[in-house]
């Protein structure tokens, strides 16, 4: 009995392996759908359902669109594990608003860097019957055209607000050169405010410790006469004590400005103590300076309160320094905004050109790849024999990639790269021209995997997509284009990621040589699609094959 049970759980074991083995023995993948019948709008579950060993590594496609269905939404990928193998099944929900009989194409499928494609399934869109007996219809609204800024619309900002340092640069040195070059008039707002000012900064000197008062009383004395001058515009400067005392008794009497006597008394007797000091050599104590110097200051306190200065009593000599005080004002002000606006201007006018014309200065654009499409390019051809022409914004150098002989392509007996730029940058191009041998028995589709393949092997990438279909150009180049997008982790920015479109032809020369032009570049630029339509419909052989 024991051994019956002990042969029945061997044989049980034994099923299971071969069941498993047998399981992976089959195509790993498996597509479906829950519905191929959907009116317009309504969502249908499509799903990719792969089954290999543990530990392998599934690469399922992340596309914007399966062929005219979009993607509703795309779920995280469900893995059931059983036994020695796993399950990973990948759903993605889809629609269609137009009417009509639509495919989901084949999508590739990465499992341990090698290629799987799913089938194609075929969805038939019916239209929504409307009763327009019970429903209204409603005239069709004009167009609305939102026109989305550019990826690189930050460079324009950026600009402007450059602009506007420049001005407020501008603005800080006039005005140093402006403070700098001011005369004696122009550093004070009054006649009170210079007196004030100048006669503290002679007291602080106190110069008179010298035991020579003479510098110091006549500098007092001409702070007190400048003042006088510059309030009621009369050359006190320039007269004697008594004839300053007159002028200014007259002045006040014609002005009819009220001073009490006293002050104007005051005033005489520090006059003549600065002559007697001046002509005289005459030495007040300090206590008898510091007393003058208070009631200097106390006089200019009573002229300036029973006369103050306003635009109407106001001298020619403070207009002028008034008129130069706006002059000034409306330089270090104006140009730094005529130059800011200026600079706004030009900004806003590049940018206007460059969003609505096809055809402008490329000096003027910061786009890489627009200062690529609009520059002079370049005619060149490219391998042996007849070669391939064509035009590039710059020349392809050669550039062997040491692994493309570990490609897993039997019979190719040479290969010749040309390249410019890399993958990652806004635009890379690369030509191969390959030679093969009687042994090569490749497809057009199969070399282009083999490509691909590379691609995984030397660069961290996720989420290939990848449609094939026939190509002709302008020129009457035929063969096999294939388009295509994967996200690639970016080595110098860890951590970021950045999606690339490509595009790739392959032609034949003659019956051994076979030409492989790729163009890799950044989904979102707008005009790399421009460059790629331009390469590939210039390409051409010199004569016909």
């Amino acid at each position: 009995m024991t051994l019956n049970r002990t042969k029945f759980n061997l044989f049980t074991v034994l099923i299971l392996l071969l069941s498993s083995q047998l399981m992976l023995a089959q195509l790993p993948l498996e597509t479906k759908v829950d519905t191929t019948e959907i009116k317009i709008g309504e969502p249908v579950q499509y799903s990719i359902r792969a089954i290999t060993s543990k530990g392998s590594k599934v690469l399922f496609p992340t596309p914007e669109s399966l062929g005219s269905l979009e993607i509703l939404d795309s779920y995280p990928i469900d893995t059931i594990e059983k036994d020695n193998f796993i399950e990973l099944i990948k759903i993605y929900e889809l629609t269609q608003f137009d009417e009509g009989s639509f495919t989901i194409p084949e999508l590739p499928v990465i499992i341990d860097a090698k290629l799987f494609k799913t089938d194609s399934i075929r969805i038939n869109v019916q239209n929504v019957v409307v009763d327009t007996l019970k429903t209204p219809l409603y005239d069709i609204k004009s167009i609305s055209i939102a026109g989305a800024a550019p990826s690189t619309g930050w460079y324009y900002l950026a600009f402007l607000l450059l602009s506007i340092l420049i001005g407020v640069v501008i603005y800080f040195f006039i005005k140093k050169l402006q403070d700098k070059n001011l005369t004696e008039d122009d550093k004070y707002n009054t006649p009170f405010e210079k007196a004030v000012t100048k006669l503290k900064q002679l007291e602080e000197k106190q110069n008179w410790t010298r035991g020579d008062a003479k510098p110091y009383y006549s500098e007092m004395t001409d702070i007190a006469r400048a003042f006088i001058e510059d309030t009621f515009g009369i050359s006190a400067r320039e007269l004697t004590t008594v004839e300053t005392i007159s002028i200014l008794k007259n002045t006040l009497r014609d002005k009819e400005v009220r001073i009490d006597p006293k002050i104007i008394k005051e005033f005489k007797r520090i006059l003549d103590t600065a002559d007697l000091v001046k002509f005289a050599k005459s030495q007040p104590a300090d206590n008898e300076i510091t007393a003058d110097t208070s009631k200097t200051q106390n006089i200019i306190n009573e002229i300036n309160t029973a006369y103050p200065i306003s635009a109407a009593t106001q001298t020619e000599r403070i207009r002028l320094r008034e008129e130069r005080k706006r002059k000034r004002k409306r330089m270090r002000v104006g140009i730094p905004t005529a130059v800011s606006a200026a600079l706004m201007l030009v900004v806003g006018v590049v940018y206007l050109i460059n969003i609505t014309s096809e055809q402008n200065l490329s000096f003027f654009t910061f786009n890489s790849s627009k200062r690529l499409l609009q520059q002079e390019w370049i005619n060149s051809t490219y391998g042996s024999g007849v070669g391939l022409t064509l035009s590039t914004p710059e020349v392809l150098v050669r550039k062997n990639d040491p692994t493309v002989g570990d490609s897993g392509i039997d019979g190719i007996d040479n290969i010749q790269q040309f390249r410019s730029g890399e993958l990652g940058d806004p635009v890379y191009i690369t030509l191969s021209t390959i030679s093969t041998g009687k042994d090569f028995k490749y497809t057009e589709e199969e070399i282009i995997d083999h490509a691909l393949k590379l691609i995984i092997k030397n660069h961290d990438v996720d989420g290939i997509e990848l449609t094939h279909e026939k190509f002709e150009n302008a020129s009457g180049l035929t063969g096999l284009k294939a388009q295509g997008s994967f996200m690639l982790k970016l080595e110098k920015d860890k951590g970021k990621n950045k999606k690339i479109a490509f595009t790739c032809v392959l032609s034949h020369e003659s019956k051994n040589v076979l030409n492989q032009v790729w163009i890799f570049h950044h989904t979102e630029d707008q005009y790399a699609d421009e460059i790629t339509e331009k390469v590939f419909d210039s390409m051409q052989y010199k004569q016909e094959q």
